[in-house]
């Protein structure tokens, strides 16, 4: 019965995730981080070395995954800036987990919050544009 349901939750993250808005799952990613980032700080600060390694790892991929999608032909000061930024938190990340610091953490996750703050504004501004032009199309339409 456990198995059934593990596969259930598992099938509904996955309609979730290939349903959902890109944005939104943008957000859903930094949230994913920021929790892996803020585990590991509890762990390295309860010496808790093997759960700190796999929290590390897990916000170490979805950051990584953040720099292979950057598209540098669109617009290529900005992938350079957040190349670099990103960079710099895969290095704090693994200072914290070579070194057992949280508070090399610090400073990751003030960035991912603050991009997370910055994405939430833009897919909130999208969502709000396209919900105008749906309107608009649609009062258009019914003239």
């Amino acid at each position: 019965m456990h198995n059934l349901m593990g596969y259930r939750q598992q099938a509904y993250k996955k309609v979730h995730v290939e349903t959902a808005n890109p944005g939104r799952v943008l957000l859903q990613l930094y949230d994913a981080a920021i929790r892996f980032v803020e585990k590991a700080q509890i762990q390295i600060d309860d010496g808790q070395a093997g759960p700190k390694g796999e929290s590390l790892r897990r916000a170490h991929a979805i950051i990584a995954e953040f720099i292979n999608a950057l598209d540098h032909k669109m617009s290529p000061q900005l992938c350079s800036n957040l190349e670099q930024i990103y960079g710099f938190m895969l290095e704090k990340i693994a200072e914290a987990n070579v070194n057992m610091d949280s508070r090399a953490l610090v400073p990751v996750l003030k960035h991912l919050r603050e991009m997370r703050e910055t994405w939430q504004i833009a897919v909130d501004q999208a969502q709000s544009e396209s919900a105008a032009t749906s309107v608009a199309t649609g009062i258009g339409s019914a003239l």
